[in-house]
This record gives structure tokens, sequence and C-alpha cells, in this order.
């Protein structure tokens, strides 16, 4: 037994030491969202609970029911989450989960033939990211098995806040030297993650929960040095500040001290709101306000906490090191919540999830399951809620929600536990704890970044020794007679038969454990060796064309993994055999030069492959010509091999815009083959899969511009002109600054009605008349009479712009040739600016046309007469004068 109890110590010490290290090495790799750094963390944490495993033998330390209350929840949280991703008959699907049935019929039977639509399907929309977070949450419940029986000491408790501390100082510190000193080569390297990255993190919210992390684990060091010193708690009535000076002559409070002050220096600097008013409300609740009865002096507190944390998440402040440096904290340019779009889009979350309730539409599938609800708000593709709890009810329902407020609960109730005792640490791991908590409930109704693996860890980490700690403290009350009588559900759950059965029950949940670390670690192993197959083809693929042979060798490789492949692979293996595919119709041709080869290889491409052998150029300008005079007498078996494999796709990854994308520039290989539409309404048109496709992909880009104006340009290369003119005329209604873009886009398609494709907006019709006026389109100049009655010039809000929308309209009756209205429209023009010179030579211009001669030499003298300098006037006059005398034939119009 003896040397059980040493084998067991040892076996322990080396599993706290790989937890310890473990979050430092994934927070610095990008916070740990790649998936060769989620495999290796796997495989750490199944070797910390392979050397955990000789606890067991010691139930009575280890195999507390308190553990019990956390680790059951989790298995069936997790058990949960598998079953979402278990093949189900369409009735059950349609009675857990509506929305994710509707995804899989309605949305894929217009366009899968129908002996692969499937007959059975899971709950989740994305089966294979479901099956990846379901083995990282497994290797979590690992994680949190593994760290209730080893975290059960005081030095092994303080190491673990130790190491949390230094985990958020070190990123802190990264992140800091990375805006102070950006040249330096690992400055350089982390900002590659993107422009909103703090650190080695990709996104500075996902940093900033890492560093209130941190500085929870160094309060809580700080919190028990201090009460070991003065006998104080920090949120105890008698506190005082004056005792905080004890700290400075500890040595063992250096690490707290140091990394608490780091950590808050980087939550200042690190530009994320959410997670500076996590702070302060969390630092309030830790110490005791809000928390402990105190009577009526919580509520100003509360008040102005809450006002404070309001603040900063609404006022443009500018938080970042340089507005620090030089005091500029107030900017108009700032993103607010108000202002940053996700306002707008959780109404489109919550209607998700009403659609997917019960049982939500599985882990990590948010990017898809909100797309059907959008509106047309302009947005960018939300891959994540920014709110985890709303992002949470989508995927998992009332299930999730119900085991998140469980265990939250459970966690809380821990704390009170932990409450009742005054032991130094205690006092510590209690203020730690009430900051984590406190911190992640209110900064992930902002954020995600509960859900980064670095986070995670430490966040599960923290809590199950919390947990653990709180089962310790049950022995303390059979030893201090002074402390408070635990209650009678503390008594019913430490009781020596539950404790008897927990002894039963924790190596069930072991073995559970362990059974799920056999499967899950092989799936992230396979999961992170695809997702670096994937980019590494996808890179060769865009670095140029490739031969056969190499493609060939890529498509061997690509094939030569798990069985069934993930979505992923196929994707990639439709991407390459289009490739082979194109360079098959090349080869046939046998072009005689390079030149030739690539100009076949360009006509061949996604663009205008479709558009072979249909006369494109009657109905689109500027086709290279190759385009026009090429004419495929086949198409190449390979078009057809990347349908099928896009189709197997679509079946498992309904709602996927990506895919459907890739289809359209392939439906001349579908089956039927693919015709262009007729411009009228044709019967054929209305129900071709091109047509469905391309209104799914309206659907599920209804509030991202940039995409509708894609997708209206295949809807136009298919002659579907009134797709074509309702996705431009929705991305212009939500983008009016792109007008002139859209409008050049426009003008290589000869049979979409401009006038159909734009709204009748003010601003627009604005827009639209002074592209067509500079550029000089004369077949264009028809449309202005309708837009010129369009541009509601009296509703203009400032005096310039009013001046401004009478000229535009009086130019544009000119090139109709109602001159005499433009004419009055240039008067009131220059009413409102009677000093615009311009305006005045235009109106002379006019009314020359007009045979006005001395109304416009009237306005003429006006005009030297506020301007002298101006020589344009004194031209006008003497011209006038000429033609008086019969010295000019011809009037020259002057307009500028």
């Amino acid at each position: 037994m003896i040397f059980l109890r040493h084998f067991a110590a040892f076996s322990t010490a080396i599993s706290v030491l790989l937890l310890a290290i473990l979050p430092i090495a994934v927070a610095l790799d990008f916070g740990g969202v790649l998936w060769w750094t989620q495999c290796v963390a796997g495989l750490v944490i199944a070797a910390a609970f392979a050397f955990s495993l000789p606890t067991i033998t010691t139930w009575s330390s280890y195999h507390r029911p308190r553990h019990m209350l956390v680790m059951v929840p989790l298995v069936l949280w997790l058990g949960f989450s598998a079953f979402q991703t278990i093949r189900l008959s369409p009735s059950i699907v349609g009675l857990l989960s509506p929305a994710s049935k509707v995804a899989y019929t309605d949305w894929i039977s217009p366009i899968l033939p129908a002996e692969q639509l499937p007959s059975s399907y899971p709950i989740s929309i994305a089966p294979d990211d479901s099956n990846h977070a379901v083995a990282l949450f497994s290797v979590m419940v690992l994680l949190a098995w593994t760290s209730l029986r080893v975290f059960n000491t005081r030095s092994r408790l303080i190491g673990l806040l130790s190491a949390v501390a230094i985990t958020g100082a070190l990123i802190s510190v990264l992140g800091i030297t990375s805006l102070t000193l950006p040249d330096l080569a690992i400055a350089k390297y982390f900002s590659e993650a993107g422009n909103a990255n703090f650190a080695s993190f990709v996104n500075r919210n996902n940093a900033a929960l890492t560093l209130n992390l941190g500085l929870a684990a160094s309060l809580g060091l700080l919190g028990w040095r201090l009460s070991a010193l003065t006998g104080q708690e920090i949120d105890g009535d008698e506190f005082e500040i004056g005792e905080l000076f004890a700290l400075a002559s500890d040595r063992d409070s250096a690490v707290g001290v140091v990394c608490a002050v780091l950590c808050l220096a980087g939550l200042l600097v690190c530009g994320s709101r959410g997670g500076l008013g996590a702070a302060v409300i969390a630092t309030t609740v830790s110490f005791g306000w809000m928390r402990r009865r105190k009577g009526l002096s919580t509520i100003p507190v509360a008040m102005a906490v809450i006002g404070i944390a309001t603040a900063i998440l609404l006022i443009p402040l500018k938080l970042n090191l340089e507005s620090i440096k030089r005091l500029e904290l107030l900017s108009t340019n700032s993103k607010t919540l108000a202002t940053d779009g996700r306002l707008q889009h959780w109404p489109e979350g919550w209607e998700a999830a009403i659609s997917h309730l019960p049982t939500g539409s599985g882990l990590s599938t948010y990017a898809y399951a909100y797309l059907p609800y959008q509106t047309e708000t302009p947005k960018n593709w939300f891959l994540h809620a920014d709110n985890l709890w709303l992002e949470l009810f989508v995927e998992q329902g009332i299930v999730g929600i119900t085991m998140a407020f469980l265990l939250l609960a459970v966690l809380i109730w821990c704390l009170t536990t932990i409450s009742l005792t005054h032991d130094a640490l205690d006092h510590g791991v209690r203020i730690t704890g009430w900051y984590c908590i406190t911190a992640v409930v209110f900064s992930q109704f902002f954020d995600f970044g509960l859900i980064v693996p670095a986070n995670l860890i430490l966040f599960v980490m923290l809590m199950a020794a919390m947990v653990s700690r709180s089962s310790e403290t049950e022995e303390l009350f059979t030893l201090e007679e002074d402390l408070e009588r635990p209650s009678t559900w503390s008594r019913i759950v430490n009781s020596e038969k539950l404790a008897r059965l927990a002894s039963i029950v924790s190596p069930v949940v072991a073995l559970v454990a362990l059974t799920l670390t056999a499967t899950s670690i092989p799936r992230l192993l396979n999961d992170a060796a695809v997702s670096t197959a994937i980019r590494t083809t996808e890179m060769q693929l865009a670095a140029g064309q490739g031969d056969t042979a190499m493609l060939e060798g890529i498509r061997l490789q690509a094939q030569n993994t798990t069985e069934p492949m993930l979505v992923s692979q196929i994707k990639t293996l439709g991407q390459i055999n289009h490739r082979l595919a194109r360079l098959e119709e090349v080869e046939e041709q046998d072009p005689a030069t390079v030149q030739q080869a690539n100009e076949m290889y360009v006509a061949t491409s996604p663009t205008y492959r479709r558009l072979l052998g249909h006369n494109a150029s009657q109905y689109i300008d500027g086709l290279p010509p190759t385009v026009e005079s090429s004419s495929p007498t086949g198409i190449a078996s390979g078009y057809r091999e990347a349908v099928n494999l896009y189709l197997q796709s679509l079946a498992r990854l309904p709602l996927d815009p990506e895919i459907r994308g890739r289809l359209i520039a392939l439906d001349f290989a579908m089956t039927p083959a693919f015709t262009p539409a007729k411009p009228a309404g044709d019967t054929d048109a209305e129900t071709s899969v091109t047509r469905h496709l391309l209104t799914q992909l309206g659907q599920l880009h209804r509030g991202h511009p940039y995409q509708l104006r894609d997708v209206a340009a295949l809807a136009a290369q298919s002659r579907m002109n009134d797709l074509a003119a309702e996705y431009w005329k929705r991305s212009l209604l939500n983008s009016p600054g792109w007008t002139s873009n859209v409008m050049q886009q426009l003008s290589k398609y000869k049979q979409v009605d401009l006038l159909a494709a734009l709204p009748d907006t003010p601003a627009i019709m604005r827009i639209a008349t002074s592209e067509i006026l500079a550029s000089q389109n004369a077949s264009a100049y028809p449309l202005l009479e309708t837009l010129q009655s369009k541009l509601q010039c009296d509703d203009c809000e400032s005096t310039d712009e009013k001046s401004n929308c009478l000229a535009l309209s009086a130019r544009a009756l000119l090139r109709v040739n109602r001159i005499d209205e433009a004419a009055r429209y240039f008067a009131k023009a220059i009413a409102i600016k009677p000093t615009n010179a311009n305006l005045r030579l235009d109106l002379v211009s006019a009314l020359r046309e007009l045979g006005k001669r001395s109304e416009a030499l009237q306005e003429a003298r006006k005009g030297r007469q506020i301007d002298p300098s101006d020589l344009r006037f004194d031209n006008v006059i003497k011209q006038m004068a000429d033609l008086e005398l019969n010295l000019e034939p011809s009037v020259k119009p002057i307009s500028n």
C-alpha cells in the first residue's frame, strides 16, 4: 500500500505538470483554434488522465458526491451532443428539430436527383463540424475528470492559480510588445492572423477572456496571501485598504502582483469592450459588493457598476495603446455594440433558435443555421453569434441551455460552501471562482471566447479545482466548531451512503471518459490531417494551372484517407476533378502555341465555361474572343464527376452556399444539361435546377450585399434577368455607395433592365444619373427622363445637397432635350447658390439654346458682377455681342 501511495503521488505530480504547462502552450499557438493544436492538446490531456488513474484506488479522497454533480451532467451533455450527429428517420428529426428537417428536405430536394436524397439524416445540419466539436467536448470532459482528482491539495491548487495567472500575463506581454514594437518578427507573425488580433489570438475579445481568467487567478493568489498575512478577507466588513501594503513585503505575493498588473494592462490596451466591462463587474462581485448582503448600500454600487459597463460597451472609445499614449480616448470612428452589427444580427439568431427547438441544430453549426433567417440588413457572414448563450440556444436548444444553467448552479453552490470556512486559501479560491463565473457569464453575451480551446481549458481546470476544493472544505465542518452548520442539502450530498455510491459511479465515469478518449483522439488526429491536406491542395490549385500528372497525384492523396470522407474532402476532390476536366478539354483542342493554350484554358474557367456554345455574345458584352469562338463537342467526364461530388456534399451539408455556387459553374454538366433561360417567363426556366440554385443563393446571401452582386451576375449570365435585377437591387439597398460599380457591371448584360435593377431611392437615383452623364453613354440617355423624375430634390437635407440635386436634374433634362425645364432647374439651383459660376454658365447656355438672348445676357452680366475675375462671363458676353452684329454664325454651348 505504501508503494501504491507513492506511485499515485508521483504519477499525479506528472499529471499536474502536464496540465499546468498545457494552457500556456495552447494559448501561444493562436489560442488553440488550429486543429493540429487541438489534437496535440487532446493527447496531452489523455496522458494526464492516464497518470491520474491511480487516484481511483483512494475513493475517500477523490470520489466525493460533489464531483459527480459536475461529471454526471457533463457526460449526459456530451451524450446529447453526440446524439445530434446520429442519423435518424425524417419523422424523428422533424419532431426534435423542425428546421433541420427543412434543411435536409426543402432545401436540397429541388437540386438533388431523387435517388440521391437522404432517407435518414442527423439533427445536426453540419455533422462533420459537429463530430469534431463532440470530439473536443469529450476531451474537455476528460480534462474535468482529471482536474477534479489532481487539483485537490493546497500546493497543487496554488500551482494551478499561478499557472493560469502566468498564462494571462504572457499573453498581455506578447500583446503589448506587438503593439509597441510591431516590426519584431514575432509581432509580424501573429499580426497575419487578422486585423482584430491581440497577441497570439485571432480575436481581441477571445484574448480578453484569457486576460480576465489570468486576472481572476492573480486576485485569488493575492486574496490568499492577504488573508494569510493579516487574517482579514477582502470582502469582509473589517477589511481596510491599508492592509494591502502587507503584500509589498511578501515574496510569495510577487507572482500575483506582477500578473495582476500585466493582465489589467492588457485589458486596457487590447481593445475589447466586453472584456473590460466584464472586468469591472467581476471585480465588484468577487470582492463582495452585489454578492454579500450589505443592505441598501448595494443598490448605488450595483447601479454605478452597471452604468460603467454599459458606457464601456456603447461609448465610442479608442481602446488601444496609441490612444492611451496620446490620451485620445474618444473617437467617432470606433465601433460599439450599437454600431458593429451584433444587435441587428441577434434577432436572426433568435429566429433560428426558435425554428430548431427543442434540440437545436447541432454543435458548431451556427454559421449555417442562421442563414435562412437573415434580414436584409447588411452584415458579414457570422461564423459565430458573438453571443455564446444565443449560439448555444441555436445549436442545442433547451437541452444545452438547461445543462449550462445546471452546471452554473452547481458551481455557485460550491462557492457558497467555500465561503463558510475561514481558511486563507479558500478565501483566494472564492475570489477566483466568483470572478471567473461573473466574467464568463457577462463577457459571453458579447463574444464566443469560451469555446476557444485555450480559454476552455483554463476555465475547466479552474472550475474543477474549485469544486474539488469545496469537497475538501466539508471535512473542516467536523474540525471547527465555530463554523456555520452546513445546509441540509450539503449534509445529504456529503453523506456516507452517497460517498460510497460515488466511489462506484466515479470508475464508471472514468471508463466512459476513457472510451470517449479512444474515439475522440483518432477523430481529432484525422481532422487535423485532413485539414492540412486540404490547405496544401488549395494552395497548389491557387498557385497555377498545374499539369494532369500533378493533379492526379493530389487526387489520389486526397482520397487516401478515412471512409466515409469528410465533406471538406469531397469538395476538394470536386475542385480537382473540375481542374482535370479543364485540362482535358484544352488538350483535346490541341493548341499550337502557349498563348492559345492559355486562352483556351481561360475559356474553360468557371466564369466562362457554362457560356460556351450558347452565343453568349448576343446578350453579354466584353467576352474574350475564345469564349465566342469555342464550341465544345462534348463534356469531359471530370465535369460530371465534380457535379456528383458536389451533390454528395450538399446532401450532407444542406445549407452551404459555396457548394451551390460551384454547382452553378458546372450546370452545363448536370442532367438535364444547362440551357440559358429565355428573357421572358419560360416554364422550363422557372423549374430549372440553375434557377433553384440561384434562388437559394439569394436567400442564403440575403444580408451579404457583396455576395449578392456576384449571384446577380450569375443570374444575368443565365439570362434569368428577373433574378439578376432583384439581387442587384437588393444589394444596392444595403450598400448604395456601390451604385457606380453595379452600373458598370450591369452595362455588360444587354438584356437586363437597368431601371429594374436599381432601387428607386433618391440617393441611388442621383448616383445613377451622375454615372450616366459622366460616362456619356448615349444609349442610356433615354433612361434619364425616368431617373430625373425620382431625384426628389425637395427632400434634400442641406442647401448644398439640394443645389447639386437641382443642377443634376437640369443636366439630365438637357440630355433629353427638355431645355426649358432644364433652365428652370438651373435657376432654382442658382437661387440657392448664387455665387456658383458653373451653374450660371449652364443657365446662360440653356437660355441661349431657347433663344432667350436678353435673359442669357442678363445672367452673364450678373455672373461678371459677382466675380469680375472669371473671364468666362466676358467671353460669353462678347460672343453674344458678335452674334448680334452677325459676326459669329453659330452659337457654341457653354457648359461644364
